[in-house]
């Protein structure tokens, strides 16, 4: 058998090989920075929720809590500095505000979550906050807006009341003006996310 025969027949498992190592750089690399632990569950009922996360002192530790998806509408109107300010949005464009209810102790930190909102094609749109049309939206926070837990060193803003132990807060996806909720996101650290299924 000739050289070039020989390297056709080792040709599959050459590609076997590389495959293999690419898959697992994607693992090394990709897969924990990505959401791939879920919790799942409906609205309008409580989704119990474990959830890590790493403290100042760079020690792992886990958040539980309790959340319920109470409400996803259209958004027509958003508190200004000087009052309740119209929403507007310029053409092909839809606003939704995200209502949800957390159940979770006071001194557990609840800084720099995310929430998104995904339709019905599969399309995700994150609630960052930001300008739409001459009205502002707030930025997301998971905590009300006068109250506030620890940080994640432990620290407390005086500036604040304390945080209740079960509340309500508002965030606000933008997406095109044709898209269906379908389900809402909401994570702190990769990997673990909450996932609830609207319903309509």
């Amino acid at each position: 058998m000739s050289w070039r025969w020989r390297w056709l027949v080792l040709l599959p498992l050459a590609v076997v090989l590389v495959l293999a190592a690419t898959a697992s750089r994607v693992q090394i690399f990709w897969w924990p920075g990505e959401l791939h632990d879920g919790t799942t569950g409906v609205q309008g009922e409580p989704v119990r929720m474990a959830d890590r996360w790493t403290d100042g002192g760079g020690a792992e530790r886990t958040r539980r809590f309790d959340v319920t998806l109470v409400d996803v509408r259209p958004a027509t109107w958003v508190d200004g500095f000087s009052g309740p300010e119209r929403l507007d949005p310029p053409d092909g464009v839809a606003v939704w505000e995200v209502v949800l209810e957390l159940e979770v102790d006071p001194d557990v930190p609840l800084g720099s979550c995310q929430v998104s909102l995904l339709d019905t094609e599969g399309r995700e749109a994150r609630a960052l906050g930001g300008s739409v049309g001459d009205a502002f939206l707030p930025p997301t926070s998971c905590e009300p807006e006068n109250r506030r837990g620890p940080g994640y060193d432990g620290t407390r803003d005086e500036d604040y009341l304390p945080r209740l132990p079960t509340y309500r807060f508002a965030v606000f996806a933008v997406t095109a003006d044709d898209a269906v909720p379908d389900r809402v996101r909401l994570w702190w650290e990769p990997t673990d996310y909450v996932e609830i299924a609207v319903t309509r």
